[in-house]
């Protein structure tokens, strides 16, 4: 028997992990695209506060109508450097490169159209713009240049995804033990399914498992387990009574056989003596041999054989062969057979051969003497049924049930009449579930219908037996 590792032995386990997988990547992404709509929502609001600080500077630099007003503008401008969410840096520049305010004119690289990149002395680089105010009386063709210190917004960013990531890792593994929890109460109906089939033993064959109607998706399972068990049930009966009645048919001839070479070895005995024992033997081997070749053939139909080499054949011209080959039987007790109808289907005919021959023994042996015993042949819409009708007394239900049963015969006493050792039905319904068909029998009007139907396909289902 395989022994399973424990990762894969435990369904909660490969929920739990699977559900973890999916959680890591849900949480990933989700925290992902947060983390760009953030960014996004930064650099709006660092826009707007951009174009706020240029109107300022704007407004400024166009109330100066003189030299007398630049005190009051570096004031105005100081205020505007040290307001608002962030960090701002304002320098006015000279087309001499003269700066009229602000600190030591850093190093500026251009990032764009009217973008810029500013380097502050302890060596921050500033994101801004510049522009030129063209017009102004005071300060003709001088530059303004406005950057914005990106570190507050960098460490904001920074947070926002640390607690993100918090966020993420607590809600993967809150997933996880949420479904670990819920994975463990949803599978207790198949744990207790587990505990149900393990109470069933070869001693508690009729146990079957039992499951709430709650369990919705889990109820086909059971009943088809249920329905297989029921088969094994069925079968292990069959097995148990086909070893019983094997070992029971095989005593009586085998103790015979022991006997008696133990009285032909318990004295010298002459030659011809000796040969009548060998000849007596070898005459109960041949017909146990038999019975093991019939008990062979029965098994392969029980495992669901269907009958091989399928031709089309004529059962009114297969019935005639048998006719002539049970002829002598049919005379010792006067006997007469007729055969009434026809029909064609597709069968294999040495089988279908045999199941008449043992309907037709069987209605000889229990028919009275110089009785009419008939072999009815009709066509089906699947296939033929054959019918041996011979007059009789009334089969009662409780025989009709079990007749067809191997090893079963009607008298009580098991005691072996001739050749027959309770087969010969039971290998008429072999007969018939190989060719998908069933067996019948009925008693109206003094007279037993016995027989089968046989169904034009080899590969078909097979059919339940009829009562």
């Amino acid at each position: 028997m395989t022994t399973l590792l424990p990762s894969t032995r435990s369904l909660s386990l490969r929920i739990g992990l699977m559900v973890a997988a999916v959680a890591v990547v849900v949480f990933s992404t989700t925290i992902y695209l947060l983390h760009k709509d953030f960014v996004h929502i930064l650099q709006l609001d660092e826009e707007a506060d951009l174009r706020t600080k240029v109107s300022v500077v704007r407004k400024f630099t166009d109330e100066v109508k003189s030299k007398d007003d630049l005190p009051l503008l570096k004031r105005h401008l100081d205020a505007a450097g040290i307001g608002g969410r962030y960090r701002w840096n304002v320098w006015l520049v000279d087309s001499a490169g003269k700066v009229i305010y602000g600190e030591a004119f850093p190093p500026v690289a251009a990032a764009g159209p009217e973008r810029i990149r500013i380097t502050r002395q302890d060596g921050v680089t500033l994101r801004g713009i510049s522009y030129l105010l063209e017009d102004n009386p005071v300060f003709p063709d001088t530059r303004v240049y406005i950057g914005m210190d990106p570190r507050p917004r960098v460490v904001m960013l920074e947070r926002y995804d640390h607690s993100s990531i918090v966020i993420c890792i607590a809600g993967v593994l809150l997933t996880v033990v949420l479904v670990f929890a819920a994975a463990r109460h949803g599978l207790r109906p198949i744990h207790a399914l587990s505990a149900d089939a393990a109470r069933i033993t070869p001693d508690a064959m009729s146990r079957r498992l039992t499951l709430s109607a709650a369990s919705t998706e889990l109820l086909p399972l059971a009943q088809r387990f249920n329905e297989v068990l029921d088969r094994m049930e069925q079968a292990w009966q069959q097995l148990d009574g086909f070893s019983a009645d094997v070992a029971h048919e095989l005593r009586t001839p085998l103790a015979i056989m022991i006997s008696g070479a133990e009285v032909a070895l318990s004295r010298d005995r002459p030659l011809p003596e000796l040969r009548e024992t060998l000849e007596s033997h070898l005459e109960e081997l041949r017909s146990l041999a038999g019975m093991v070749n019939d008990m062979l053939f029965l098994a392969r139909a029980d495992r669901g054989a269907m009958a091989d080499n399928v031709k089309p054949c004529s059962l009114r011209e297969e019935t005639r062969r048998v006719a002539d080959f049970v002829e002598a039987v049919f005379a010792e007790k006067r006997q007469v057979i007729a055969i009434e109808g026809d029909a064609d289907v597709m069968a294999n005919a040495p089988l279908v051969c045999r199941a008449i021959v043992n309907l037709l023994t069987n209605g000889a042996r229990h028919a009275d003497a110089a009785a009419t015993i008939a072999v009815r042949l009709t066509p089906t819409p699947e296939g033929a049924r054959i019918a041996v009708v011979n007059p009789g007394s009334p089969i009662p239900e409780d025989v009709q049930r079990r007749m067809f049963d191997r090893f079963w015969r009607g008298d009580s006493a098991r005691v072996k009449y001739g050749d027959r050792f309770g087969l010969g039905l039971a290998i008429v319904r072999a007969v018939a579930i190989m060719h998908g068909g069933t067996t019948f029998v009925r008693s109206e009007g003094g007279y037993n219908h016995i027989g089968l139907t046989l169904v034009n396909t080899a590969s078909g289902a097979r059919a339940k037996e009829a009562p």
